[in-house]
């Protein structure tokens, strides 16, 4: 018997085959075909063997590919050069429904939309070329990090492997990462970082574009007074009320603080900006209510355009802030566009602070003294302390110029302070030097009389000086008091229970109601300068004046008129029943030597 390593002997098969088919029917035919048998037998089995170990390989091969987490597919070109898939597998290739059964043989265009199969195609050729190449897609809301391995024969790259391998999570977290990176986490509003990016596709784009940085006025009081929760709800508002005012093409950023920046893109006339500017200054400016209390907030806007101002993100953003800055230091509340003459004077502002800094602890500042006059009796009736400041190198510096600085800065606290103490002393001096006592006047900023500590410092500093409170009169300019209504009336009703008086300056020029100035525990309304002056040549001015003492009348105030310059004018007060008034007329502001004098030779005629 022949045994499975015996090679089959073809002709000794044939031989026997045509004997069986001359011996049909004959018992030794039977013979033959055993002998047949024995021949071919072992190799049949052999090949039984051999296929049954080929199912067992292919069901390794389906299992182990069954139980692949990932994808693996592979890739072949047909005659025409177009691409499909020989093979698809893994579970997650299941979950995505894209199985052998389903892909094979067909097209990119058959299997995924027209952007998509012309992504894979361009990887594809790049495959054919014989390149490793790794890339990352997104589908069916997934993203996915593939990898193709070309596979070579003779030379020539004849189909290649891909595996895919699902990042979403990865990528997911990246994007919170990259977003937290360029946003802000109060308003998630895009933020410096992301501002520096897009300019570089602003200005790739090789057309004009403008940005206006946007700076809320005195935004620090809200946080001093009521809180950082609270002044976080006011900058999300702010962020709303800004973003209220701007087209769906304009971004709005937050630098950080109370500072926000809007970027318009493409060319924009200069009456353009200044018309969305304008906007943004009425929408901010809304009265907010918040824990129970009614204030303002009001801005300041500088803008600059590219490349004009700026061919840099730093340049362009330095030349905005300084246009702000020189919008706060003129009044606030407007925009201004960046000139290049501003830049000498933001350099002024910055050596200027350093110097107030220096002033307020180096005696450099003092005080002069303006009389108030009782019109009625022609006698001084108290004065107003006012600061001065001499520069060792520059000289006499106006308040108009460092006070501002001083606002800015947040140096307006400690020059308040300064003042108030230095008056209280002063006048304290004068009574103990045998003087008639007469009430001082001090102008305090928003900033102090919106601070809930502030009538306790001033109860500090009449301790610490001895002077009675009936001889202190605490200013506020009108729309100080109107940013915080109620803890500013709260803050004046403990002033007032002290025995300090209060009085309202500059009234006229802001915005409070009527209905607010009946709370407000006042004993003085001081008529701003600008009315006063008009009031022999301008009949509205006059009018403005007359109704605003027939007020103070009405609600049992005082009335004292700022910048009295000649007699026609106080004739004018005085028939019109004006209670008291300073100004050059009578006096200029005086160094203590010479308010001395004054204060010996209390009555003057008139």
């Amino acid at each position: 018997m022949a045994n499975k390593d015996t090679p089959i002997d073809l002709e000794k098969i044939t031989h026997i085959c045509e004997q069986l088919a001359s011996k049909a029917g004959d018992t030794s035919s039977f013979t033959l075909l055993e002998e047949v048998k024995n021949i071919i037998l072992p190799h049949i089995k052999e090949y039984e063997e051999l296929e049954s170990k080929r199912f067992l390989q292919r069901q390794d091969f389906s299992r182990t590919l069954e139980a692949i987490v990932n994808v693996v597919f592979k890739v072949k070109k047909k005659e025409d050069q177009s691409f499909y898939y020989a093979l698809f597998e893994g579970k997650l290739a299941k979950d995505l429904g894209l199985t052998t059964a389903l892909v094979k043989g067909k097209s990119l265009e058959e299997l995924f939309t027209y952007e998509q199969a012309a992504f894979f195609r361009q990887k594809y050729v790049l495959g054919f070329l014989g390149k490793t190449i790794s890339y990352k897609h997104f589908y069916k809301g997934r993203y996915f990090q593939t990898t193709l391995s070309p596979i070579q024969e003779n030379g020539r790259v004849t189909e290649f492997i891909g595996s895919s391998v699902e990042v979403t999570s990865y990528e997911e977290a990246e994007q919170r990462i990259e977003h937290m990176a360029s946003h802000d986490h109060l308003t998630n509003l895009p933020n410096r970082n992301r501002l520096h990016k897009d300019f570089t596709d602003f200005s790739s784009a090789a057309s004009p574009f403008t940005i206006m940085f946007c700076n809320l006025d005195r935004f620090k009081y809200v946080n001093d007074t009521m809180g950082h929760m609270a002044g976080d709800q006011v900058l999300l508002l702010m962020a709303e009320r800004i973003q209220r005012s701007l087209s769906a093409k304009d971004q709005l950023y937050r630098m950080g603080g109370d500072e926000f920046v809007v970027c318009l893109e493409g060319e924009h006339s200069p009456s353009e900006i200044v018309r969305l500017g304008k906007e943004i200054l009425h929408n901010i400016r809304h009265p907010i209510n918040l824990l129970g209390r009614q204030f303002f907030i009001t801005a300041s806007l500088g803008a600059a355009q590219y490349p004009k101002d700026g061919s840099t993100v730093a340049q362009l953003l330095s030349s905005a802030d300084i246009a702000m800055h020189f919008c706060k230091r003129n009044g606030g509340q407007n925009l201004l566009f960046y000139l290049p003459n501003m830049n000498q004077h933001y350099e002024t502002v910055i050596t200027l602070e350093g110097d107030l800094r220096q002033a307020i602890t180096g005696n450099e500042l003092y005080l002069h003294y303006q009389p108030k006059v009782d019109i009625r009796t022609g006698y001084i009736s108290g004065m107003e302390a006012l600061v001065r400041w001499e520069h060792p190198k520059r000289g006499r510096v106006s308040p108009a110029e460092f006070i501002p600085v001083a606002e800015e800065t947040g140096l307006i606290n400690q020059l308040d302070e300064w003042v108030l103490k230095e008056a209280c002393r002063q006048n304290q001096e004068w009574i103990d030097h045998g003087y008639a006592p007469e009430r001082v006047a001090v102008n305090v900023s928003a900033n102090e009389i919106q601070r809930n500590d502030f009538s306790e410092k001033v109860r500090r500093i009449l301790m610490e000086t001895r002077l009675e409170p009936q001889y202190l009169e605490i200013e506020v300019t009108e729309n100080s008091v109107m940013r915080n209504t109620e803890q500013c009336i709260q803050t004046m009703q403990d002033l007032r229970s002290m025995g300090v008086s209060l009085s309202i300056d500059d009234f006229g020029t802001g915005y409070s109601s009527l209905s607010y100035l009946r709370q407000f525990p006042i004993h003085y309304l001081k008529i701003d300068q600008a009315f006063i002056k008009r009031v022999l040549t301008d009949p509205s001015d006059a009018e403005i004046v007359k109704t605003m003492i027939q007020l103070a009348d009405a609600f049992k105030l005082e009335v004292v008129a700022e910048g009295i310059e000649d007699q026609d004018v106080l004739d004018f007060l005085r028939e019109n029943e004006c209670a008291y008034y300073q100004g050059y007329y009578f006096s200029k502001p005086l160094p203590p030597h010479e308010m001395e004098k004054l204060l010996i030779k209390k009555q003057i005629y008139s």
